[in-house]
This record gives structure tokens, C-alpha cells and sequence, in this order.
């Protein structure tokens, strides 16, 4: 960080940075450049006012946004609360449009609960990982000051990160609890209309015929009286107008519209071909509002003996998960660092990828061009089963399923919306699901379903010797994650005798698995093996024994006509809480490191990585 500020000056208009996202609404202006950042981990910031304006600065330091606060920290995955700080002056707008002219400020992801103060006033707040916007209520001329309080503070019922933590109650979960503005804030400029959102569903009823395009643009009239607008939609060469609707003043109406492409270009694995598209609201032939957008033209299905097939052919998918860390931006990625990791994924010959969260929209837009799948999980992580049990965890984790799929739904690398990572995944559970966790399920498999209906639903299950090999709640999803670990960790079994598995114990457990769903298709989402160094290919934790293992797991997944392929956990090393070893023995690990990966945290490749390479290829 560059030495505090004891004055801020006041900064120029806001420059028109381009967004590095390309979907999104119009006049969407990068909030970058200097904010002024404090740490308050004695939680007296409210009581102190620091969302005043008048706020004395000395002890503020200048950081750029993104920004992670502990993005270099490896011992304390400490829960706080930092406060963020920018002076900006408004870009000029038509004398004749002022009236007309609203401006929002759209946060792309804070870690974990918000709340955004406009020139000393509160004008909203957010909770969780996904983007939000905030209407700017009082703005004046000159100079105006925006406040952003973000805590990284965890909650017992915390959908991912609901384990006790060393510093301030809750915070430990299956990745570092980074605190702070991880993603990129931008201003936007709204003239009468508003379109904040559109979702295209591209859907094919065969491979080689037309795709009907069904279109829904959400419209908002920003102004104080009833107005109609005309609802103009352009792709492929063709203008859809829906002519004259009427939206009542303050309210958002949902136009539904579908488009044909006679002879559709397939997005497939290595191929990302893209139609774009634009929606816009108009007046009397004046364009108001504007949203650009990608989408690709696939068909995912399941065939006879759960086998995927994409655009008709089986899908053989192999790849490595990614989080998003990095030894000194934290959970803060540049563009560059985003760049590297996709850069990695492709060198590998890899088609596909996961993660726990949403990735940055630029990446999945990266994963779009390049052809490679996306496996997403919504944010909800080993929740326990007495928490499903609860309507308040079940209403909190559906949300979290929901706006997965409304904030990433035009993305057609996207083959499926994973509900939860290994829930009732605990060792006192057995893998036996609750009732409150099927209810989840179904529930959230039915909200999914209703949104989009053309990609999968499943969960990534926990899978140990003795574990259920179904529950009635999978006759609800399409296709089933299994997280691979026999051989690795310890088990504990049906009769509570708690012992190592066994490699050769997978076959059989998979062929369980399909036997009671024969009808739902199987991938691995997860296999991995710490390696930190050379050593015997017996000794666990060392490189041999990693490169042994994957070779063995693949053919085993290779050999299942119904295992649709194989994800290895991760692609780089990732931090977990300060005492994770990760099942490797002692002097095998480097606490707080996820040691799995192909490639070590400072970037240096493992050997695993040029074997899979090699295979991929």
C-alpha cells in the first residue's frame, strides 16, 4: 500500500474506462484509480462516522480497487471489516437530458456484507458474493463522496464459511475468507429507461435444425410517470421490435420475446462460436437504454445409460477446478492473473472446469471464446444437515442458487448449476441426507428449472465407502458430482469403524452409485493428492505419489461409460485455513495451502501438470 493521505484532493470527472466485462448494460464507467482504504478491526467505524465526508483521512491509506485486506495473509484467515473511500466528480450530461438522467454505482463482488454511503447518507447494502447495484440518491454538483463499509464477519449459519474461526466467532470454510472489494466497481449512467438484466435461452429440439431464442429483458421506467416504450432486440442480422408497452412509473416489467436462427453456428469444446446480441428501449426512434450480450447455440442431453452428449456426441470432459487466489492479490485477481490461469487451462488441453462460487465474469467470458465447460456451484458449502432442517437456511441457500443462475445464465460454457458442494458432507453424517436438505433439493432443482431449462442440475456429493448411493432427492437432478477421494482420506463407514480407503474400493463404488440411478449421469468433480515435493511414489505428499494416483483414478473413470469425465482438484495451490493439511502427513504440506493443485501458489508446475498435459492433449 502507498503512504496515507492526511487531505484527499479532489479528483477530476470520472475518466470513461472501457468495462472489462463485456455484457452489460450501456454507460458503464470504470470506478477505478485511487480510494482511500481503512482497516477496522476494532469495529468503531459507525460510531465514528466514518462515512462523512468530513472524515479526517491521515490515518486512510490509498489502495487501488480491487482490493483484497488480507490478500497476503497465511496464518490468521482473520474475519473484519474495512472502509473504502472515493471522491468523484460526475460526467457531463446534455443540458436537455438532466432531468431525465439517474446514475447507479454497480459493485461486480465484495466478501461478504455491504453497506454504501452517498455523501454521508446510507442508500443501500448487499450480502453475499454476487454483483449489486445501488440507485445514487442525492448526488450533487462538485465534488461527491462514496462510503463502502465491506465486513468479511461470518455467521454460524453461514451458507459457506460457518466453521468457529480463531478471530471474531465464525470464518473457516473450504477457502480463505478474503475481505474487502475483490471486484471491480463501476458508475453507470441510466436516461429514462433502464435495462439491468437479460437472459437468453438458445434452445435447439435437434442437432442440425434452427434454434429458437427465447429473449427476456427486464425494463425498468426510472421516472415518475406511466411511459411506453418500443423493446428492440438485434441478432443474426434480424430487428425484433415489441412495439409500445407500457411500464407503470417506478416499475420493472419482464418482455418475454422468442427469436429463430434457421441454421444455428454450435458452440462446441474448443469452438466458442457466439451470436451477439443487443436489447434496447426506445422512444419515438431514440434509443434510451442499451444491453450487449454473448450467447452460444448448444444442445446438452442425457442419452440411455446416463451419457452426456453435447451437440449429440458423448462428452469426454477432463480439467482442473480454480479458485480464485493468488499469493499477493488474494481473492483480488488482475485482468492478468485472470488471464494466466485460462492461459493454463488451455496449455493443459483442458475442456473443462469448476469452482465453489462463480468465477469473474471475465473469465467465464473467457471460457465462452475458448470452448472449455463450466461446472458451477452456488455458494453453499458442507452445510450440515440440522441447518437444512432450518426455513431460514433453506430460504438462504435457494437464494444463493437462484442468483448463480440469473447473474451467469447467457454464458453457454456453462453445462451445469450444481445446487451445493458435498452438503451432509460431515463425518458424523454418513452422507445420509435429511429431510430439510432434500427439501432443498427439490426446491432449488424446481427454481433452477424454472429459470433455465436447458443445462443440468446436480450437487457434488461426498463420497466414502459405506456413504448411500442415492436418496430420493436425485430423482430431481440430471446429472450427479462425485468428489473423489478413495485412496486419500481416511472413511468413516456405516458401522462408525473409521479406516483408510482404497483406490481399488472406487470401481466398485461408482458401479453402486449407477446401478441405483442408472438413468443419471456421473462426473468427477473432484479427485486430488497433496504433493509438495519429490519423494518415493508410496510416500504421500510427495510428486509420485500424486502422478500415480491421478493416472490410477482416470482409468478408473475412463473405464465408466456413464462418468462423463474427470475434474482434478485444483488447477493452482489455494489457501484454506492456517492448520490445513489436507490429509497429508506430517512434513507433507505447508499450512494454510491446498497442496492438491498442478501447479504450486508461486506458479512453479508440478509434474503432474506435464503428465495431464501430455494425456490432454
Amino acid at each position: 500500500m502507498l503512504a496515507s493521505l492526511a487531505l484527499l484532493v479532489a479528483l477530476p470527472a470520472v475518466a470513461h474506462a472501457q468495462p472489462l466485462i463485456y455484457e452489460g448494460p450501456a454507460h458503464r464507467t470504470l470506478l477505478g484509480g485511487a480510494w482511500s482504504f481503512r482497516q477496522d478491526d476494532t469495529f468503531v467505524g459507525d460510531t465514528e462516522r466514518w462515512y462523512d465526508p468530513a472524515t479526517d483521512l491521515t490515518e486512510w491509506k490509498t489502495v487501488r480497487v480491487p482490493h483484497s485486506w488480507n490478500a497476503t495473509d497465511t496464518t490468521l484467515d482473520k474475519s473484519s471489516v474495512g472502509w473504502y473511500r472515493k471522491d468523484f466528480t460526475l460526467p457531463d450530461v446534455p443540458k436537455d437530458r438532466a432531468r431525465f438522467t439517474f446514475w447507479k454505482v454497480r459493485f461486480e463482488g465484495a466478501n461478504y456484507r455491504t453497506k454504501v454511503w452517498l455523501n454521508g447518507k446510507e442508500v443501500g447494502g448487499y450480502t453475499g458474493y454476487f454483483p449489486f447495484e445501488v440507485d445514487l440518491t442525492g448526488l450533487h454538483k462538485g465534488v461527491n463522496t462514496l462510503v463502502v463499509k465491506v465486513s468479511s464477519l461470518r455467521s454460524n449459519r453461514d451458507l459457506t464459511h460457518w466453521r468457529p474461526a480463531a478471530y471474531n466467532g465464525f470464518g473457516v470454510g473450504g477457502w480463505w475468507n478474503f475481505g474487502g472489494l475483490l471486484r471491480e466497481v463501476y458508475l453507470r449512467r441510466v436516461d429514462t429507461a433502464d435495462i439491468p438484466e437479460v437472459q437468453v435461452l438458445p434452445r435447439l429440439r435437434k442437432v442440425g435444425g434452427p434454434a429458437r431464442v427465447e429473449v427476456r429483458a427486464y425494463v425498468r421506467n426510472m421516472t415518475r410517470k406511466d411511459r411506453e416504450f418500443d423493446v428492440v432486440t438485434r441478432v443474426d442480422g434480424q430487428r425484433v421490435v415489441l412495439k409500445g408497452k407500457e411500464i407503470d412509473a417506478g416499475a420493472t416489467r419482464v418482455l418475454d420475446q422468442t427469436i429463430t436462427i434457421k441454421h444455428p453456428r454450435l458452440w462446441q469444446l474448443g469452438d466458442g462460436q457466439q451470436y451477439g446480441m443487443t436489447v434496447s428501449a426506445e422512444r419515438k426512434g431514440e434509443g434510451l437504454a442499451r444491453y450487449q450480450l454473448r450467447f452460444g447455440v448448444r444442445k446438452l442431453q442425457v442419452a440411455p445409460g446416463g451419457v452426456i452428449l453435447l451437440n449429440g456426441r458423448r462428452l469426454r470432459a477432463h480439467g482442473a477446478s480454480i479458485h480464485e487466489d493468488d499469493v499477493k492479490e488474494g481473492g483480488a485477481l488482475s485482468p492478468r492473473t485472470r488471464s494466466r490461469l485460462i492461459g493454463w487451462l488451455r496449455d493443459l488441453g483442458a475442456n473443462v472446469t469448476r469452482s465453489h462460487y462463480p468465477l469473474h465474469p471475465a473469465m467465464i467470458e473467457a471460457l465462452d471464446r475458448y470452448g472449455i465447460l463450466y461446472w458451477v456451484d452456488a455458494p453453499v458449502y458442507q452445510v450440515p444437515n440440522s441447518y437444512f432442517n432450518e426455513v431460514g437456511v433453506r430460504h438462504a441457500a435457494k437464494r444463493a442458487v437462484t442468483l448463480t443462475v440469473r447473474n451467469n445464465i447467457n454464458h453457454p460454457s456453462i453445462m451445469t448449476w450444481s445446487l451445493a458442494n458435498e452438503p451432509a458432507g460431515n463425518r458424523s453424517e454418513l452422507g445420509v441426507f435429511g429431510p430439510g436438505l432434500n427439501r432443498f433439493i427439490e426446491d432449488g432443482a424446481e427454481a433452477v428449472h424454472a429459470l433455465d431449462d436447458t443445462r443440468f442440475v446436480s450437487i457434488d456429493r461426498q463420497s466414502r465407502v459405506g456413504e448411500p448411493v442415492t436418496t430420493v432427492a436425485y430423482r430431481v437432478l440430471d446429472v450427479l458430482g462425485v468428489n473423489d477421494y478413495f485412496g486419500w482420506y481416511d472413511s468413516t463407514r456405516q458401522d462408525l469403524t473409521r479406516g483408510p480407503t482404497t483406490t481399488a474400493e472406487l470401481s466398485g463404488f461408482l458401479d453402486e452409485i449407477h446401478a441405483a440411478n442408472p438413468a443419471l449421469p456421473l462426473m468427477i468433480t473432484e479427485f486430488g493428492a497433496e504433493a509438495v515435493r519429490h519423494g518415493p511414489s508410496t510416500q504421500r505428499g510427495s510428486y509420485e505419489f500424486q502422478t500415480r494416483y491421478a493416472i490410477q483414478h482416470l482409468r478408473i473413470h475412463q473405464s465408466k461409460p456413464y462418468v462423463a469425465g474427470s475434474i482434478w482438484l485444483a488447477l493452482r495451490d489455494f489457501r484454506v485455513e492456517p492448520t490445513w493439511t489436507g490429509g497429508a502427513p506430517t512434513g507433507w504440506s505447508t499450512p494454510p495451502w491446498n497442496n492438491k493443485s498442478l501447479i504450486e501458489e508461486y506458479d512453479g508446475r508440478k509434474p503432474l501438470y506435464f503428465e495431464l498435459r501430455k494425456r490432454w492433449r
